[in-house]
């Protein structure tokens, strides 16, 4: 069904290109294809018949079509970047292939920046550069996956192999301790919704990452995280009709997925808790690994169709995305849409649109995260029980009795999860030129989402254990309207060596969202084991008969919240140059923002840079023959951040569960009202300030170019919700696991370091090379806590261990572990006793834990009280990594080629959260083979590995010493790691044959993502992002169980254009 309606895209595509082809009779038809020295084909190239107006461009594998006006004529070659270059055609001459060459004396290929463009030559703030030829050879879904480790001083971090998961995007180090995301801005306009997921990849034509605040500070408040500028592609003036289809498929596995002990060994293992283990039953051997993973499949089909003629240019796309991912019973779905043209009426008015349809389809997994306490899964089974039994119901616990877990299979083939959405949004604008050089430009852009979320949990029942005892229904729908328009004037003006930019404008934005949710779920008082009454008939989709379920036998909650934000925006820039050489730029722009008081509302952030091109001066200009650019930027900058909830500065009501007035005779707890959130009218604009010094060097007619940036960036006034003390008589809330919280503006941060980009490109023969290397040095601090001193705690490593992970203290760096150090394991029980006879010395019951013995973890005395108490923990590791980097490698011969992406990080420190899983048996869940090493344990002496309890007669002491329950850096380990994260290999058809079945090319290929890893952390992957419970800043580098697996991919795919 998915097929067909792909296909039926497709055809009408392809009849839109039937309606669009002109006839042409008795005419030369030339072809061939542009290439640059390096042999790299070279899309975008203007290629026009001198003395007409005839002309079209090449296409993104240099290829072009141009049917001549006359014959004989000459054709002008042209691109930015390039020497221009002229070639005579004859009528005998159908296939032409050109080579431009390099022009070191003209950097002038054009950037997007805030609300226009830049010649590259002219930049004075740190911008990076995706190109297509770079977008088009990687296998991903989304933007954060896009532009990992491309670009230097951008870091992604993605700890899931979710088929959804984006990643994390940190822009030059943790903004302010509670995170601070970029900002998308799409085809000129900041994005009203969009986070990068929703844009089909094959649709983007390049993407500019803007890192410092001159660059970015145009966008002012919403780009205190940095700036992401994404163009779609629009097609070309002059340029036929063309038509690009790709289909791939491909197969995915989980990755470091643990290998849980079969029955026999299983037995064994639990025998040092049981020693009856030995004699259970042995005729069940289930591996649940298997059964609730599965290899995942891909697939993905695009097509488009561009063109354009004098006046106007247009690119119609559409595209499928089907994957089912490694869980079981899971699977999502995306549909994409994009029409973009432009089109000029007369000679002043310029009109276009950028249009995204977008609909996506999902049936999550029902068995990562946290739902229905699928913690460590698959972890909590065990071997010795069914699926299924051979009557087909679900099978029960086993005789053992040491097992009290779900059977997951039941719960995953009985809950049926649906997710849909369904999003427009776009842009249209005018441009108007009432003089030479003035443009007037209005841009009205929306963005309208809705959502649909549906579950249904049909009741079930198994022999011995905990059961689903009724239906359950819940749903959850979301609107989302969001509203941008924007009015801005430009003027462009040189004046002999002066050249002159300036822009100002005003923008408006409001955004709207209102949810709904509901459940119902039966109940029955005549309930009793193993009958389950049907309270309800209903499958997954809703029935009628929800309303009508007898008020005695049902249960039903609903929520529903509705928000809204404004802001209004002016904004300014300047850009001055002489001679292309000394550069300025100053911007300026202010924000009003409903989220605070009327007295705090406006930010006003300023920046300027200042740029010298030392290339152009007399005294280096063709002084050194191999130097080709040399420039060198300082900028300075403010942003503004806004990200609280709306109406902080405003108190609200809340209901009380339990008021007490038992001081009145006869009374006792009753509903009531009382404060619901605490106002603070003073908060205000959380403000990031960066200075920036750079360095632009070009060598070899820039085949290697060399950029340099320091930076030091502070964040003032950091946003931030803490939870008000005891002392303020508001220690609780409404409800018994509710506390009062307060947004404040909480102290300051600074984040500094150095980025490096090394990009280098040559021809050697036939065969082209194309290299390039980034890398970023960041380094963190908490500067103040706004005159605070308490540290702030956050971070779980799973629901097996004790107390917080992480601490964020004054004057360290954010996120830091804490806990205990440790000096080994205890060897011997003479050293044990030696250490209890101190601490009985000094007054202790015991060094540690009376239990505490060989083989137990040795935790350091750092404050020399000869006992183990909290007052001995301390910073233990560092999550943050001093190196994050990447490197790409492309290659191409005759028509090979291939292109390989590493990306890394160095000097990190990750808590390896899951270790108690791999080596202990924990409640009672399965566990791997590396149990069987545990010190003092099954026939073991001392091992590098600590012991998990021990058995005191008949009964066993489970880890008495907090081996796996106590934070403590015996779980810190190097999180350095590098991965191939994606590798492509391509072959094109030769240009004959391509001839011979009408195609302008056809290329097929092979991508393969997240190929391997080197690392030396243990059992899991290294990438540590912010998953499961620990998605803050304030709780980085902690591997838990909780995150769906990471999986590998290969695909195998072609491309075709005519």
């Amino acid at each position: 069904m998915r097929m067909q309606q792909l296909l039926s895209m497709i055809c009408l595509l392809l009849a839109f290109v039937a309606g669009t082809k002109e006839v042409q009779a008795q005419s030369i038809t030339i072809r061939g294809v542009v290439v640059s020295t390096q042999n790299t084909p070279l899309p975008g190239v203007t290629v026009a018949e001198q003395g007409t107006l005839n002309a079209t461009s090449t296409d993104t594998t240099g290829r072009f079509t141009l049917t001549l006006k006359k014959t004989p004529t000459a054709l002008a070659f042209s691109s930015i970047g390039f020497v221009t270059k002229t070639v005579a055609v004859t009528g005998q001459q159908r296939a032409l292939e050109i080579v431009l060459a390099d022009d070191a004396k003209q950097l002038n290929d054009i950037v997007v920046i805030g609300y226009g463009t830049q010649k590259k030559a002219n930049l004075t703030g740190a911008v990076s550069s995706i190109k297509t030829k770079d977008i088009s050879k990687m296998a991903v879904t989304g933007i954060a996956t896009l532009i990992q480790g491309r670009a230097a001083g951008v870091q992604v971090t993605n700890s899931s192999g979710d088929p959804r998961a984006n990643g994390t995007v940190v822009i030059r180090g943790v903004g302010n301790i509670r995170g601070m995301s970029p900002l998308y801005v799409i085809d000129g306009v900041p994005a009203i919704g969009n986070t990068g997921f929703n844009i089909n990849p094959r649709d983007i034509e390049d993407i500019q990452i803007l890192r410092d605040a001159s660059s970015s500070a145009i966008y002012g408040s919403r780009a205190a995280g940095g700036v992401i500028l994404i163009t779609t592609k629009k097609g070309s003036r002059n340029e036929k009709t063309t038509v690009d289809i790709s289909l791939s498929q491909g197969f995915s596995n989980g990755t470091f997925f643990p290998k849980l002990l079969g029955t026999p060994d299983y037995k064994k293992a639990w025998s040092a808790i049981n020693p009856a283990a030995a004699n259970w039953d042995e005729s069940v051997n289930t591996n649940w690994v298997d059964y609730l993973y599965r290899t995942g499949k891909e697939q993905n089909y695009n097509a488009a169709v561009s063109g354009g003629n004098q006046k106007q240019n247009y690119y119609l796309s559409a595209g499928y995305r089907r994957a089912d991912g490694i869980v079981n019973n899971s699977w999502s779905e995306r549909y994409s849409v994009r029409i973009n043209s432009d089109l000029n009426v007369g000679k002043k008015v310029k009109i276009g649109e950028r249009l995204n349809l977008y609909a996506y389809r999902e049936n999550p997994p029902v068995i990562t995260g946290t739902q229905a306490n699928a913690y460590a899964l698959p972890f909590r089974s065990t071997p010795m029980m069914r699926p299924k039994n051979d009557d087909g119901s679900w099978g029960g616990l086993p005789s053992s009795g040491n097992y009290n877990g779900g059977n997951w299979a039941a719960y995953v083939n009985t809950t049926d999860r649906r997710y849909n959405s369904l999003e427009a949004e776009g842009n249209m604008y005018i441009d108007y030129e009432p003089i030479k050089d003035l443009h007037i430009r209005a841009t009205g852009a929306a963005d309208w989402t809705t959502s649909m979320a549906r579950q249904f949990e049909a009741k079930w029942y198994v022999s011995g254990q905990s059961n689903q005892p009724q239906d359950n229904l819940k749903k959850q729908s979301a609107l989302s309207i969001a509203y941008l328009g924007n009015l801005v004037a430009s003027y462009d003006k040189k004046i002999g060596s002066h050249e002159f930019k300036i822009l100002a404008g005003t923008e408006g934005r409001q955004t709207s969202t209102d949810n709904l949710a509901g459940s119902i779920y039966a109940v029955n008082s005549a309930y009793s084991v193993p009958v389950i009454v049907d309270a309800f008939p209903v499958g997954f989709a809703e029935s009628s008969d929800l309303s009508n379920v007898p008020a005695n036998t049902s249960g039903r909650s609903t929520d529903i919240n509705y928000g809204i934000t404004r802001m209004l925006s002016y904004f300014g820039r300047i850009n001055y140059s002489y001679k292309d050489k000394y550069l300025f730029e100053a911007n300026l722009r202010q924000d009003i923002s409903d989220r605070f008081a009327p007295a705090y509302r406006a930010g006003t952030f300023p920046s300027a840079a200042l740029g010298w091109r030392l290339i152009e001066e007399n005294f280096i200009k063709d002084k050194i023959p191999a130097l080709s650019d040399l420039k060198l930027r300082l900028t300075y900058g403010s942003l503004g951040n806004d990200g609280v909830g709306s109406y902080a500065y405003i108190p609200s009501l809340a209901n009380y569960d339990k008021t007490q007035f038992n001081e009145l005779p006869g009374t006792g707890p009753v509903n009531g009202w009382g404060i619901g959130r605490v106002a603070n009218n003073n908060i205000r604009w959380e403000t990031v300030v960066t200075s920036n010094i750079g360095l632009d060097i070009g060598l070899f007619q820039n085949r290697l170019n060399l950029t340099v940036d320091y930076y030091i960036r502070d964040t003032k006034n950091m946003l931030y919700q803490r939870n008000l003390p005891l002392s303020s008589g508001m220690g609780t809330g409404h409800s018994s696991s509710d506390t009062y919280a307060m947004d404040m503006n909480l102290g300051k941060m600074r984040n500094k370091g150095l980025e490096v980009t090394l990009n280098y490109h040559e021809t050697f023969g036939k065969l082209g090379v194309d290299i390039g290397f980034n890398a970023a040095f960041n380094r963190n601090r908490i500067l103040s806590f706004g005159g605070e001193k308490l540290p702030i705690s956050a971070g779980t490593a799973g629901e097996y261990w004790s107390g917080s992970v992480t601490r964020t203290e004054l004057n360290g760096p954010i996120s830091q572990f804490y806990g205990f150090k440790t000096k080994g394991l205890i060897p011997d029980q003479k050293t044990i006793d030696d250490l209890n006879a101190k601490a009985q010395a000094a007054g202790k019951a015991f060094y540690y834990a009376a239990g505490t013995g060989p083989g137990d973890i040795w935790y350091e005395d750092l404050n020399g009280d000869n006992t183990i108490d909290d007052k001995d923990r301390t910073i233990i590791g560092n999550p943050l990594p001093k190196m994050t980097y990447g490197f790409n490698i492309g290659l191409t011969y005759r028509n090979f080629d291939l292109a390989a992406f590493f990306n890394g990080v160095m000097g990190n420190d990750v808590y390896n959260g899951v270790n108690g899983y791999y080596q202990s048996i924990y409640n009672d869940f399965n566990t791997t083979s590396q149990v069987f090493n545990s010190s003092f344990m099954y026939d073991n002496g001392l091992t590098g590995q600590p012991r998990w309890g021990y058995l005191n007669g008949s009964a066993f002491q489970y880890d008495p010493n907090g081996n796996y329950k106590r934070i403590s850096d015996f779980h810190i380990e190097k999180g350095s790691f590098l991965r191939l994260q994606n590798l492509q290999i391509g072959y094109n058809l030769p240009k004959n044959v391509l001839d011979r079945i009408h195609l302008s090319n056809l290329r097929i290929y092979y991508s393969g993502q997240n190929l391997f890893v080197i690392t030396k952390v243990k059992n899991v992957d290294p990438e540590v992002g912010y998953a499961g419970a620990n998605s803050t800043a304030l709780a980085q580098g902690i591997i838990s169980a909780e995150v769906y697996p990471k999986t590998r991919l290969h695909a195998f795919g072609i491309e075709l254009k005519f």
